[in-house]
C-alpha cells in the first residue's frame, strides 16, 4: 500500500530555513514598537524610513551568518525581497501577530490578548515567497483567555495545511498582578508552564516550536534544573523546537543555548541578543561595529547548536520516497 504523500511545499520551506546541516539558525528582526524605542522612546519621532534602512542594513550584513531571518511586514519583509538584502539561499519568516505595545502597563510590554495582523493573510505570504509564519500567543494555561487560543492556532494550522507554510507558535509566560517572576514558587510555575504550553500548542499541529528558556542560569542548581525541564519539553513533544532569547543578554543566551541544544533543541531564534548594539541613532562606524558583532555571535550560536543540537529533518529516505511517490503522485497530490 502506497504511503500518503507529505506536503512537499512544508517540507521544501522548513529545508529552506534551515541549514545544510539541518539547523534553524535564525536571526530574529521582526520587532515592531519596541525596535523604533530603541531610537527614541517617543515613537512619534522615529521616522518610517530610519527604521526600514537600519532593519535592511541589519539582515543585509547577518544574513550570510544565518539559515533563516525573521522579518516583519512593515518595515522589512518586502523591502528586504526588492533590495537583495536576503540573499536566495536564506530562508524568510514572517510574523503574523498583531502586538499592542504597552510598556508601562505590562510586565511583557504588550497586551496579552491575541490577535491575527490584519491585511496580512497567510494567502498573501504564500504568494511573496515566505518559508514559513510566526505567531507569538501570550500564554497561561490558566487564563479564561487560553481555549480561545487554542481554537485560533488550531484553524491556522488548518489553513498553513492548506498553503504548506510552516507554522511556528511562541507562547510566552507573563505573571498575573501580583505575582513576582522572583518568587520561588513563581519561577517553579513558569517553569511548568513553559514545559506544559510546549505540548498543548505542539499537539494541535504546530510544525515548529519558538520556546522561551525554562529556567535560569544563576547558579550550578539551576542550570542542572533548567536541564531537566528542557529534557522534559523535549520529551514531551514530536516536532522540532528552538530557543528564543527574550530580552537575556548574549553571554547568558549562550549559556541557555547550550543547555537546551544538549536537550535536543535544533536551533534558535533570537533577536536583541545579537543585534542590540547595532541599533539607535548611532554613527556609521558604530553601526557597522554593531552589525560585525552581530555576525560573530551568531556565527557563535551556530556552532553551538552544530555541535549539540538535533537537526530538523525535512527529508526521506528514498526508500520512503519510493514508498510515497508512486508513477501517478503528481497526477493526485492535492487532487
Amino acid at each position: 500500500m502506497t504511503a500518503a504523500v507529505p506536503a512537499l511545499g512544508t517540507i521544501r520551506r522548513l529545508s529552506r530555513m534551515a541549514d545544510r546541516s539541518g539547523y534553524l539558525r535564525v536571526a530574529a528582526i521582526d520587532h515592531p514598537e519596541n525596535y523604533l524605542a530603541l531610537f527614541d522612546r517617543d515613537l512619534s519621532r522615529v521616522s518610517f524610513d530610519e527604521v526600514v534602512e537600519s532593519k535592511l542594513e541589519l539582515v543585509a550584513a547577518m544574513a550570510d551568518h544565518a539559515s533563516a531571518v525573521l522579518l516583519d511586514p512593515v518595515w522589512s519583509h518586502g523591502q528586504a525581497i526588492l533590495t537583495g538584502a536576503v540573499p536566495p539561499g536564506v530562508g524568510i519568516i514572517s510574523a503574523i501577530e498583531q502586538l499592542s505595545y504597552q510598556p508601562e502597563n505590562s510586565p511583557t510590554g504588550w497586551s496579552a490578548d491575541l490577535a491575527l495582523k490584519p491585511d496580512w493573510p497567510l494567502s498573501k505570504i504564500a504568494a511573496i515567497g515566505a518559508d514559513g509564519v510566526k505567531l507569538v500567543v501570550f500564554h497561561r494555561g490558566d487564563s479564561p483567555a487560553s481555549d480561545r487560543q487554542y481554537r485560533i492556532v488550531a484553524d491556522l494550522v488548518a489553513e498553513c495545511r492548506e498553503h504548506e507554510l510552516p507554522l511556528i507558535v511562541e507562547p510566552i509566560w507573563y505573571p498575573l498582578p501580583g505575582e513576582n517572576p522572583a518568587d520561588p514558587m513563581v519561577a517553579a510555575a513558569r517553569i511548568r508552564e513553559i514545559v506544559g504550553s510546549a505540548a498543548r500548542f505542539a499537539a494541535l499541529g504546530v510544525d515548529v516550536m519558538k520556546m522561551e528558556f525554562p529556567g535560569s542560569t544563576a547558579t550550578l542548581e539551576d542550570r542542572a534544573a533548567a536541564a531537566d525541564a528542557c529534557a522534559e519539553l523535549d520529551d514531551s513533544i514530536e516536532v522540532p523546537w528552538v530557543l528564543l532569547s527574550a530580552g537575556v543578554g548574549f553571554e547568558g543566551f549562550i549559556e541557555q543555548l547550550r543547555i537546551a541544544a544538549a536537550a535536543g533543541a535544533s536551533g534558535f531564534m533570537a533577536g536583541r541578543a545579537i543585534w542590540g548594539d547595532a541599533v539607535g541613532r548611532r554613527d556609521e562606524a558604530a553601526r557597522r561595529a554593531g552589525a560585525k558583532t552581530a555576525c560573530e555571535r551568531l556565527d557563535v550560536l551556530g556552532e553551538i547548536v552544530a555541535t549539540s543540537g538535533r537537526p530538523v529533518r525535512t527529508t526521506l529516505s528514498l526508500a520512503e520516497t519510493m514508498d510515497s511517490l508512486g508513477p501517478d503522485w503528481h497526477r493526485e497530490y492535492r487532487g
